[in-house]
């Protein structure tokens, strides 16, 4: 007979007592095969993309009324989003998501699984926390150190699974949480009506006036790439220090007076002469990325004037692994 443990366990404020036990339903060590059915259609996994396509863009597809490129707007959708797949029409993706319907050129999508991993790292899978108080651990184990909590309704970014955990980003640490506190009802990010997406871009344009440049979706993608090449592995704080860099270059006068003449200036950035810059751009950059490049499109700036960095350099400021100068 397997011993079942109090789903409590994972929530704070559950005080272990023989009545909270007996109260409490309780689980399994290993999920039921009506649970794991449940686990493996979500959209975190390949099956629950098996009738949904993300956009393959760099800027933004078109959701048109009818299968011709010359039909009305229906919508936009972003890089990395997500649809429904409704069928194929010649040329045209006949897709749906959140009230709006239409049909995307088939070449500007990905499907399936390329389409769940496209999106991943695009836009990243968000969780919304449904217990009061959940705990966060260092390890996927009831047994594992708790290093802080989330209140009801925190959205917290899904990094992976293992087992009956989500693996999230906490505090910039890899942490773990019970996925039966983790509602993914709105996890995944889809089109937006053509009056949503103008007022989008009407308040990114105020953030970059804040910060003296001039930038679109374009910018935005080509700084979220640079920075996910030269500091993917670094803090959030090391992401915005290299974007900082890029937008004082623009600034400066000594450089070129836009993002895409910075980043494509020979010999300044080596992922940009490898190749590696224009693959990320192709496939899109990670959501913290994204993150980050808007931040410092905003203004964002934790080097000051610095016009260059570095990893070995070991002068001016140092944020991870990089120095600033």
């Amino acid at each position: 007979m397997t011993l079942k443990r109090s789903r409590m366990i994972g929530v704070l404020g559950g005080a272990i007592t023989m009545t909270a036990i007996m109260a409490v339903p309780a689980y399994a060590d290993t999920l039921t095969n009506a649970e794991n059915d449940t686990k493996e259609e979500s959209i975190l996994y390949t099956e629950g993309w098996n009738q949904k396509a993300a956009a393959n863009v760099e800027s933004y597809a078109n959701i048109r009324e009818s299968a011709t490129a010359d039909s009305g707007q229906a919508g936009i959708l972003l890089p990395g989003r997500a649809v429904d797949v409704e069928g194929q029409e010649g040329e045209w993706s006949k897709v749906s998501s959140d009230g709006i319907e239409g049909y995307i050129r088939t070449d500007l999508l990905v499907f399936g699984e390329e389409a769940r991993v496209h999106y991943k790292n695009v836009c990243g899978f968000t969780g919304t926390v449904t217990a009061s108080s959940l705990r966060v651990r260092k390890q996927p184990s009831l047994e594992g150190e708790t290093i802080g909590s989330l209140g009801n309704s925190s959205q917290v970014k899904i990094e992976g699974t293992e087992g009956e955990w989500y693996q999230v980003s906490y505090r910039g640490t890899e942490a773990y949480v019970h996925s039966d506190y983790v509602s993914l009802e709105n996890a995944v990010q889809g089109a937006m009506t053509v009056e949503e997406y103008q007022e989008s871009q009407k308040k990114q344009a105020a953030s970059s006036q804040g910060s003296g440049v001039s930038a679109d979706s374009g910018d935005l993608a080509m700084l979220a790439a640079l920075i996910e090449c030269e500091a993917g592995g670094e803090s959030y704080t090391g992401k915005v220090a290299v974007g900082a860099v890029v937008m004082n270059r623009v600034r400066s006068g000594s450089f070129p007076n836009s993002i895409s003449g910075v980043i494509y200036q020979s010999g300044q950035f080596s992922p940009v002469s490898s190749g590696k810059f224009q693959r990320v751009l192709s496939r899109g950059a990670r959501s913290d990325c994204y993150d980050a490049a808007a931040a410092a499109l905003a203004g964002e700036n934790p080097v000051g004037s610095c016009l260059y960095f570095n990893s070995g350099s070991g002068r001016g400021i140092q944020i991870g692994n990089q120095h600033f100068y």
